[in-house]
């Protein structure tokens, strides 16, 4: 970044401090408590009114945690975020862990009474987040044993030789998580590209707080799988889905594709793995950059900023009219983990190639994702409007936890840039 870029990272860092101190972690702080029976109440409208009360979902839960932990964390500590993260925290290890045979039951009642069984190994993934988030901002020490718990939980009932981890560890046929979006059907057996990144990202957030060898073994063996068997050798993106043994199998219509969040998301997370285990990144620069590189020419908005849903392995995802349209959609979460992305980028190699895609997207996002009159940002956005398709706020996946957590990575880097440029 030189000095020309001043006024432009000014402008952008008052915005991201905006969007995330006076816009998002309120909207979610001032709705989503559940003042009566604790842990917080999540399908929201666009207001912010209630939608519905019958389940406490766990990533719901854990996600919300992570976010007010770590806004405490950023430095945002006269709000009461510590205070409501330890709200969810308390929740969460009373209600929702089967004291049997281990693990955290997939939802509970509003009360807090079992609901659904499922053991989902994603979930836990974004528990070990969470629960890593609250430690590193409280330094309870019964949040950190309980991370290290759920990880055992994962090693000893998830894990799959030593072939990464299986979708669910309770038993049942479930189809895999988040089916629908990944146009998998309701086959079983699958294994998904996006959960073996969460489960990475959750073991990176454990490892830094603990720093104990067998969470860092479990990482760096997580890492090498995804790294060797999860991006495609000659394209250089992530393939959705494979079998038990990592042979890449096509979605429900026959169709091969990407997502393009996804390869973004990994990007970031393969940089924060290797950082926290201490290890050089320059063996995985190719591939890191290449994920990034693949989004940007392929699933970028080249025009308004913005980042499409998924594509093809390979080719512009306009192009792609054998896909559904849904594809061009821009969903919140892909626009979070791009800005992620890019800042590491920037922060990386300094290529202006990064940073102008940076101040294009920021502005996207800013126009269009982040809604300005009652907060928050819209689930999911048409390509070439920004119109959102729903303006409920909450449901089965959303928080302020994609969002917030890239809101604040991004405020850290500008401030960081702007310093350096003087």
């Amino acid at each position: 970044m030189d000095a020309s870029s001043i006024p432009v990272l000014r402008v952008m860092l008052d915005r991201a401090t905006s969007a995330l101190t006076d816009n998002l972690l309120p909207f979610w702080a001032n709705h989503a408590v559940d003042k009566e029976y604790g842990g917080f109440l999540t399908r929201l409208d666009r207001q912010g009114r209630l939608l519905d009360m019958s389940e406490k979902i766990l990533i719901m839960q854990v996600r919300l945690i992570s976010s007010f932990a770590a806004a405490h964390a950023f430095g945002l500590r006269d709000q009461g975020y510590l205070d409501l993260a330890r709200w969810g925290y308390e929740f969460v290890t009373r209600h929702m862990w089967d004291g049997e045979r281990g693990g955290f039951f997939f939802s509970v009642t509003r009360e807090g009474h079992p609901k659904c069984g499922r053991k989902n190994t994603d979930f836990h993934g974004y528990a070990l987040v969470g629960l890593s988030d609250y430690y590193a901002a409280s330094g309870d020490r019964e949040a950190l044993a309980w991370a290290c718990r759920v990880f055992d939980v994962l090693m000893e009932q998830a894990a799959d030789r030593d072939m990464g981890f299986i979708e669910d560890f309770d038993g049942g046929a479930w189809p895999v998580l988040n089916a629908d979006q990944m146009k998998l059907g309701n086959r079983s057996g699958i294994k998904t590209i996006d959960m073996h990144t969460n489960i990475l990202e959750g073991f990176t957030y454990l490892l830094r707080v603990s720093g104990e060898a067998r969470h860092r073994a479990a990482l760096r063996s997580l890492l090498e799988l995804i790294s060797s068997k999860g991006i495609h050798p000659e394209y250089g993106c992530t393939t959705t889905a494979f079998d038990a043994d990592w042979n890449p199998v096509t979605d429900a219509s026959g169709s091969m594709t990407t997502s393009y969040g996804l390869n973004v998301e990994l990007a970031w997370l393969l940089l924060e793995a290797l950082d926290v285990l201490g290890e050089s990144r320059e063996p995985y620069r190719a591939v890191v950059l290449g994920l990034i590189d693949h989004a940007l020419a392929y699933g970028f908005d080249q025009e308004r900023g913005g980042l499409a849903a998924y594509g093809p392995l390979m080719g512009s995802v306009l192009d792609a009219v054998d896909l559904p349209e849904d594809r061009l959609l821009k969903p919140w979460w892909g626009q979070a983990e791009l800005l992620n992305a890019l800042v590491a980028a920037v922060d990386w190699t300094q290529d202006r190639k990064y940073s102008d895609a940076l101040e294009k997207h920021f502005e996207w996002v800013w126009e269009h994702q982040i809604d300005h009159e009652y907060g928050d940002w819209y689930q999911d956005v048409f390509w070439d409007s920004g119109e959102p398709v729903t303006t409920d706020k909450g449901g089965e996946w959303k928080t302020s936890f994609h969002a917030g957590r890239a809101l604040m990575r991004t405020c850290t880097a500008l401030r960081r840039w702007l310093q350096v440029s003087g």
